[in-house]
């Protein structure tokens, strides 16, 4: 199961609904000011 994040507010040339999956990508924005602006959604596909 991945972690992946869904973008509630615009931020960094993601818009709403964008969903990240790039395990670097995640971590980097979960560990920085704009986490407030995703949530984390859980996949079973890898």
């Amino acid at each position: 199961m991945s972690i992946r994040l869904v973008v509630l507010k615009p931020f960094g040339g993601f818009k709403r609904g964008d969903m990240i999956i790039n395990p670097a990508e995640v971590a980097k924005i979960l560990a920085s000011s704009h986490s407030s602006f995703v949530v984390r959604v859980s996949s079973a596909e890898g």
